[in-house]
């Protein structure tokens, strides 16, 4: 009969479990897991060994920047001039940075991380079935409902969340290629990569996903092939071949990409709203109203009311005046220069842990911050639901297989 403690926790593993299966799909249903997964916690720490693992998980590179981030958040509320609920969004929206060592202590068995792998990579397969599956088939529950080849096959989400899960995923099966043992899941895994890749340059909207791919596979094939010139040297003129083919065949991405032009040429806020305009003139607003409060921000939640007494024009404040779509931007104008700089700590822990893994690990823990650096600069990533959960919870995943000098039971890889 086993044990409550270890009933406790395998209760929080399957919980944990069920929210990297569910968020990429249903942003409700990842929130149960995790609300099933904290119970579970919570009840280990008085039957179980929950806060002996999280002791654990505090050693972990990303944990420290990750609680002070959240810390940061709380006592930044004091100064905002944001009231009410308006405060409490925000401080909910950012809660997942607190949990990050609780997660971490739930995947320090090398069994649940590469059960939390296959739970995303199984939702992302279905996603990339049923994208490939909606240019010649309807289907009712889908997001989209635009038969044929180059137009948007978004299924569960918006096609920015979509786009960077995908161009993540992307990686992901890069990386399982070059760490199989056999050559029919080397060349399964490729086949895998490359139709993810296409559904997010063929089959989307998205320039962030367009961004977040490229940069990606960028990152990724220099890691993966290492300091070697020559091999170098192969993957910048196989990269621009395929970039070039790509966009040449893709006139989705060639309107995309010139529509993007043309709105930036004409970024004004006495024109009618745009996508890549309201880009420009929000970052201009926030980078020119933090240096009001360089370093300690305008507090938690001032965005939005402060963006509405700048932008008074209903058309442009509808889009605008709810997040600067740039979390860097974002973090900058509400935390300052000290929550902007433990956000960059918090990203750069899992850079530095990266160097120090063997080449397929380390390709794909710095594709992944490549996708987190794409994504952020064109989104606020960390303040929207599902791409909060897919950065936080892939955050903790990778780093909690990664080597930690003077733990025990901490060593292993991304996946092992």
């Amino acid at each position: 009969m086993p044990s409550p403690a270890l009933l406790l926790q395998r209760g929080a593993q399957a919980s944990l479990l069920l929210v990297f299966f569910a968020f990429p799909m249903s942003v409700a249903l990842a929130n149960v897991g995790l609300l099933l997964t904290l119970v579970f916690w919570l009840l280990g720490c008085v039957w179980g060994h929950s806060l002996r693992d999280a002791r654990w998980a505090l050693s972990n590179p990303v944990a420290l920047p990750a609680l002070a981030l959240f810390a940061w958040v709380l006592i930044a509320t004091l100064w905002s001039p944001a009231e009410g609920r308006a405060l409490l969004e925000p401080v909910q929206k950012y809660l997942k940075f607190l949990l990050v060592p609780l997660l971490i202590s739930l995947l320090r068995e090398p069994a649940q991380r590469r059960r939390c792998w296959q739970g995303f990579a199984l939702a992302m397969l279905f996603t990339l079935l049923i994208t490939w599956l909606n240019i010649w088939f309807d289907f009712s529950w889908t997001r989209t409902h635009n038969q044929g080849f180059g137009k948007d096959h978004t299924v569960f989400k918006d096609y920015i969340a979509q786009g960077i899960l995908m161009s993540f995923f992307t990686l992901m099966a890069l990386w399982q290629a070059l760490r199989s043992n056999t050559l029919a899941l080397r060349w399964l895994a490729a086949t895998v990569a490359v139709l993810a890749s296409f559904s997010v340059l063929f089959l989307s909207d998205g320039r962030t996903g367009y961004l977040a791919l490229l940069l990606g596979l960028a990152v990724f094939s220099v890691f993966a092939v290492g300091l070697n010139l020559r091999k170098l040297g192969l993957v910048a003129v196989a990269a621009a071949a395929v970039l070039a083919l790509a966009f040449s065949t893709s006139q989705q991405l060639q309107n995309r990409v010139a529509l993007a032009l043309e709105q930036a040429e004409n970024s004004s806020i006495s024109v009618p709203v745009t996508s890549v305009g309201s880009r420009i003139e929000m970052t201009r607003f926030a980078l020119t109203a933090a240096l009001d409060a360089p370093l300690l921000g305008h507090g938690t939640a001032s965005y939005p009311p402060l963006a509405k007494a700048y932008f008074t024009d209903p058309s442009w404040c509808n889009v605008v005046c709810v997040h600067p779509h740039n979390q860097f931007v974002f973090f900058l104008f509400e935390l300052g220069l000290v929550g902007l700089g433990l956000f960059l700590w918090f990203v750069f822990a899992i850079v530095c842990q990266a160097w120090r893994e063997a080449a397929p690990e380390r390709a794909l823990m710095m594709g992944f911050v490549a996708v987190l650096l794409a994504a952020n600069t064109t989104h606020s990533s960390f303040w929207l639901s599902t791409e909060n959960h897919f950065f936080v919870l892939m955050a903790a995943l990778l780093m909690a297989g990664a080597h930690l000098r003077g733990s025990t039971g901490g060593a292993g890889t991304v996946a092992r």
